[in-house]
């Protein structure tokens, strides 16, 4: 089975850009494959008002979410976009404010690299 880490760039506006690859994700963790989700630059915007967020969207981030496949959030993102509070609230840690996921370490660890 592969490995595949999803690097959600896209602002929520267009919920699309956060539903496919989150959906994707679920159905290659059915397959069996390894698969983590990190949430940086725009996407941390997803966390803020997240009740508001449409459905389709909503559900896959939810689905995602309890099959553990939400690796994190960039610290330096959510700090610096002034999103910490809403992203701690969805119980994900932020700890100083160091760029993350570091794309090198998950390459060398053989994970195939998906930047929405």
């Amino acid at each position: 089975m592969g490995k595949h880490a999803f690097l959600l760039l896209s602002p929520p506006e267009n919920p699309g850009r956060i539903a496919n690859p989150l959906e994707y994700a679920s159905q290659l963790d059915d397959a069996g494959h390894e698969v983590v989700v990190w949430f940086d630059g725009g996407a941390t915007f997803w966390f803020e008002d997240l009740s508001s967020r449409p459905e389709p969207a909503l559900d896959a981030y939810r689905t995602a979410r309890e099959r553990g496949l939400i690796a994190g959030v960039c610290n330096h993102c959510a700090t610096h976009k002034g999103v910490v509070g809403a992203v701690e609230d969805e119980g994900f840690e932020i700890t100083g404010e160091d760029h993350q996921p570091a794309v090198d370490d998950l390459v060398e660890g053989g994970f195939k690299l998906h930047v929405v």
